[in-house]
């Protein structure tokens, strides 16, 4: 069967779902047809296929999970897809559906990990909302967004209909009976609000950090309506539902690395930057100086609020105001488990660092914290090191071979899956103290959260971390200032960072070890002052309250 005819007959079973969403709702959740099945097996897939006479497709390879109602992993392929959004600008609704169904078919699977199941349900439940698919595609159109800035309104919404039947010429019962959401009848509230945009959904330190940040203001009494940047790949798994925020207040903060413009972000995310929204940029960045050619940056935003002073100190270049405001953290609730729970010998001291291949090896130096423990302890001595890597290696293949030679060669142990956030910070607990050798941080997350358990924590005294580290309440290894020698995008080479020196890091290691008494005391002041650094009620308040003043003075 030709590929045109195969995706012509499947929006037909588009269509014909969202005229029985009973039977709609039975096949997703296994109870049609007669024997049940599960969208993410191929013979299920295949069994709905020739319920309506169409031929079998192989079994999907990628299986994801359905949660809340909406499926995360199919939007991927058309909202980090600004190319297809413009080509195909009404593929979410019945409109565009059969071509984007035959872009899919006749090669564009090729070009993502996305299944036909995941899109296909996808397409399933734009078609079965009132709007029919009209609302998700405008919150992915930053064009539609500036022609018709009330169309999520009761008022603008007809207006936007005709809008859309006249510019790509399209009619239909659909579109005429497309009903605007009843979460969109009521006009927002008249209260303290912020816009967040951030990469909520990439599992990263810049992730938690808007989380901190957007804790710190609800806590605090603020609106926010909240807008991920996507990424194509390493996602947390969580549908786009709950980060699809317009600019609905007059003051947007954006929380990012200093690598992605402030517009760059705006496309990425498909939204419109509105005129006369005040812009707060909350930028991360590990060096002390920025590259030259980042020092327009600060055009686009009002002004800067800095989680270190580090950070703060290399941002003033930009020329907008930097305030500093350490960013909040607090621990979630997590299960507490043994350390046999993650594979680990209770009877040997676990030392344990974690960090992201995306933040560059040299820079985050587990290779010099491996030459560190080797230095330190005998194979034959009961103390392990053990490295939780976020898994890039199909991104970075040498450094994973550098990395995985020197593991293997020392005896460390790489745990190289990505793990939800509740089970990290379990084998984080279960290990008996946390190292980093880093060349530089902006702040430095892991070693605040291993402060928080109450872990002794040895760190480079240099950068961000000495925000909240001080030779009091960690152990701080000494380094000297250097130049980089090749350029490491983004760090270009004549840049400033840290050698740590790794024979102090080894006799660290091992007063760790070998005084525990002494590091159970550092380790507790070391707890005290961060539960006193990073509250999140200070931080909420200090953010709310420039927060009002900005709001007053853009009303």
């Amino acid at each position: 069967m030709r590929v045109t005819r195969l995706s012509h007959r499947l929006a037909r079973v588009v269509r014909s779902a969202a005229r029985f969403p009973r039977r709609l709702t039975a096949a997703l959740t296994g109870g049609w047809p007669a024997g049940g099945f599960d969208l993410n097996d191929g013979a299920g897939i295949n069994r709905l296929l020739a319920a309506h006479g169409l031929p079998p497709l192989a079994a999907p390879t990628h299986t994801v999970a359905f949660r809340d109602g909406r499926l995360g992993h199919g939007e991927k392929v058309y909202e980090v897809r600004d190319d297809v959004r413009r080509a195909i600008p009404l593929a979410l609704t019945p409109a565009g559906r059969e071509t984007f169904l035959d872009w899919f078919l006749r090669g564009g699977r090729e070009q993502t990990d996305v299944g036909f199941p995941d899109l296909l349900r996808l397409l399933f439940e734009h078609d079965a909302a009132p709007d029919r698919g009209l609302v998700g595609s405008y919150l992915l159109h930053p064009d539609w967004q500036a022609r018709h800035p009330a169309a999520l309104t009761p008022a603008g919404w007809g207006p936007f209909k005709r809008w859309v039947a006249a510019e790509y010429r399209v009619s239909g019962r659909w579109l005429r009976r497309a009903a605007l959401p009843t979460r969109f009848a009521a006009p927002p509230e008249q209260k303290l609000g912020a816009n967040v945009l951030a990469l909520f959904r990439h599992p990263s330190g810049l992730q938690q950090c808007a989380v901190a940040v957007v804790d710190a203001l609800a806590n605090a009494g603020v609106s926010l309506a909240l807008r991920d940047i996507p990424t194509p790949f390493h996602r947390d798994g969580r549908p786009r539902a709950g980060f699809e925020g317009l600019e609905q207040f007059p003051v947007t903060i954006l929380n990012l690395g200093l690598d992605v413009p402030a517009l760059g972000a705006y496309r990425a995310a498909g939204l419109y930057p509105r005129p006369g929204v005040y812009r707060v940029a909350i930028w991360l960045w590990e060096l002390e100086h920025l590259p030259a050619g980042w020092l327009d940056r600060g055009r686009d935003v009002d002004e800067i609020w800095a989680p270190t002073e580090f950070i703060a100190t290399a941002l003033r270049p930009l020329g907008r105001p930097v305030t500093t405001i350490l960013t909040p953290v607090r621990l979630p609730a997590f299960p507490a488990k043994p350390k046999a729970a993650f594979g680990l010998d209770p009877d040997r001291f676990t030392f344990l660092f974690v960090f992201d291949m995306n933040s560059r090896l040299a820079r985050k130096n587990p290779l010099g914290l491996i030459r560190a423990f080797r230095l330190a302890f005998r194979p034959d001595e009961p103390v392990d090191l053990v490295l939780k890597v976020s898994p890039q290696d199909r991104f970075y293949a040498d450094w994973w071979r550098e990395l995985r030679t020197a593991a293997a060669a020392a005896g460390a142990r790489l745990v190289d899956r990505l793990m939800p956030r509740e089970e990290l910070l379990g084998l984080m607990n279960a290990a008996d103290a946390y190292v980093s050798l880093h060349r530089s941080e902006g702040i430095g997350l892991t070693m605040a959260e291993a402060m928080l358990m109450g872990k002794p924590v040895i760190a480079t005294g240099y950068s961000g971390n000495l925000a909240f580290m001080t030779p009091d309440n960690s152990y701080l290894v000494r380094y000297e200032r250097v130049e980089i020698a090749e350029d490491i995008p983004p760090y270009p080479k004549g840049c400033v960072w840290a050698e740590p020196s790794v024979e102090h890091a080894a006799k660290l290691m091992r007063r760790v070890v070998d005084r525990p008494a002494e590091a159970r005391a550092v380790a507790a002041r070391g707890r005290a002052d961060a539960e006193r650094l990073f509250s999140p009620e200070a931080a909420g308040q200090k953010m709310a309250a420039r927060l009002a003043e900005i709001t007053r003075g853009v009303q």
